[in-house]
């Protein structure tokens, strides 16, 4: 990681192992991912296959119980960086 990508952070980042998922638009189905990493402002998640995700996002992270509103800020196919929304995440 180049020394510039470290001064942008403007949060730790914080490893995980996690399940996630990505809450599609009619809130009816979602695309299982892994949260590979978080911080305050943001997540890194990673997919199986390339993955299409909309530009803004319900996360879910059901192991704890957590779901935020996202807005995607880069993306490689697998892996892509969103950043947290000050949005409130859908209620059932």
């Amino acid at each position: 990681m180049t020394h510039e990508l470290v001064q942008r952070r403007s949060s730790e980042r914080i490893q995980t192992f996690l399940e996630g998922r990505v809450v599609l638009d009619d809130c009816s189905s979602f695309i299982e991912c892994t949260v590979w990493d978080i911080s305050d402002t943001g997540a890194r998640i990673g997919f199986l296959q390339p993955a299409e995700v909309p530009l803004e996002f319900e996360l879910q992270i059901p192991r704890e119980g957590a779901s935020a509103q996202v807005r995607l800020v880069w993306s490689t196919g697998k892996e892509h960086g969103v950043a947290f929304t000050d949005e409130p995440a859908h209620q059932p």
